[in-house]
Parts: structure tokens; C-alpha cells; sequence
């Protein structure tokens, strides 16, 4: 997934191929965007909103927590809050205006030569695409705490269509240039990978956190 990110990331430094196809795909897009499609698009990509999708992952695991009286559930989502939230550190240094800039209202929008990294144009924070890393890591981590409940079927529509959908529709709306895609995807992979490998049942913790290990 890094060596993926990597390969992905340094052809947008500068003019590229890449940069020229998101240029392209926004462009088809902006011309090929009905206002009933539109509106629709824009519902399903709320799949993707990390606050309403957090919100959930911090109740379910606070309900089982609350149910086996351990700490655990909560500490796995704080990890994975704080691991989902490092993306911001990646926005803030590969600096890259939204394919729409400066605004929706106010076109011609960013040339190829404005819409590389490192840009000094603001607002500029497309890359990589919070959204869809959000649909990987949050689907997953939900997957994790309740998927014993799922049939098979079930757990992998849940894993597989958020993330196709936002992926789509955010680059549809223009809301991400289509290689910034991609990148919330190899992250949102990598993080829940790492997650699902920690076993959360044996870990070692603090024993403030587990005062009943006092009495073992």
C-alpha cells in the first residue's frame, strides 16, 4: 500500500499524464452532470462523511464495551481515530487545490499547471481524498466490532460498496480529482489493515485502564 501510494503520488508533482487525466475527467464531468444527477450523487456520497460514520464506530464500541465492562472496544477506536486523522498531515504538506478552484461559482477552474502538489494557490487540501479513506477504514472498523452478525454476503456489500460509490461520486461532483482517489484508498487500507492485526483482546494496557488486574 505505501509503495502504491509512492508511485501514485510523485507523478503529480508536476505536469503530468496523471494531472492532464484529472483535468480531463473533470472537464467530462462538469459537462455530463444533469441537475437530477447531481442531486442524487451528492446523497451517496455521504457514505463517505467521516463525523456521521465516527459517530457510529464510537457508539457501537462504546455499547461493547459498556456490555463486557473492558476498555478495549474504545481503545481500538481511538487508535483508529488518531491513525485516520494523520491523513490531515499528508493534505497539509502535499498541498493540492480542489478541482474546482478557487470556487464552483467561479470558473475557468485549475489549469494542469495549478493542480500539481506543493501548490502555493488556496484552499488546497484535495490530496489525498478524506472521504474515501473515511469508507475503508470507518466500514471496516464497524465490520470489525459487529461483522460476527453479518452473514458473509452481507459483511463484504458492507466493505465493498461504500467505498466504489463515494470513490464515483466524489470524483463525479468534482469534489476530488480522480487521483486523489486512489490515495485515500491505499491509506484507508493500510490503516485498517494494521488495525485488524492488533489483537485488542490480549494487548497489553495500563493498569488504570484495567484496575481489575489489581486483584489477578
Amino acid at each position: 500500500m505505501v509503495c502504491a501510494l509512492v508511485a501514485c503520488t510523485i507523478p503529480l508533482a508536476w505536469t503530468s499524464p496523471l494531472v492532464e487525466l484529472d483535468i480531463w475527467i473533470r472537464d467530462l464531468s462538469d459537462t455530463h452532470r444533469p441537475d437530477w444527477a447531481e442531486q442524487v450523487v451528492i446523497y451517496t456520497n455521504m457514505l463517505g462523511q467521516g463525523g456521521a460514520l465516527g459517530s457510529i464506530a464510537l457508539a457501537l464500541a462504546a455499547i461493547i464495551a459498556w456490555r463486557r465492562h473492558t476498555v478495549r472496544p474504545l481503545i481500538a477506536f481511538l487508535t483508529t481515530y488518531a491513525m485516520a486523522g494523520s491523513v490531515l498531515l499528508l493534505k497539509f504538506g502535499l498541498l493540492r487545490v480542489y478541482p474546482h478552484w478557487p470556487t464552483v461559482e467561479n470558473p475557468p477552474y485549475a489549469t494542469a499547471e495549478q493542480a500539481t502538489l506543493f501548490t502555493t494557490l488556496e484552499p488546497a487540501g484535495a490530496y489525498p481524498s478524506g472521504h474515501v479513506l473515511n469508507t475503508i477504514v470507518w466500514y471496516g472498523f464497524i465490520v470489525l466490532l459487529v461483522g460476527a452478525h453479518f452473514k458473509p454476503w452481507q459483511r463484504r456489500l458492507f466493505l465493498i460498496v461504500p467505498p466504489i460509490v463515494v470513490t464515483l461520486s466524489t470524483t463525479y461532483l468534482g469534489f476530488h480529482w480522480f487521483t486523489d482517489t486512489p490515495a485515500g484508498l491505499f491509506i484507508g487500507f493500510l490503516i485498517i489493515r494494521i488495525v485488524k492485526r492488533v489483537r485488542w483482546e490480549t494487548v497489553e494496557l495500563p493498569v488504570w485502564l484495567e484496575p481489575e488486574k489489581r486483584y489477578l
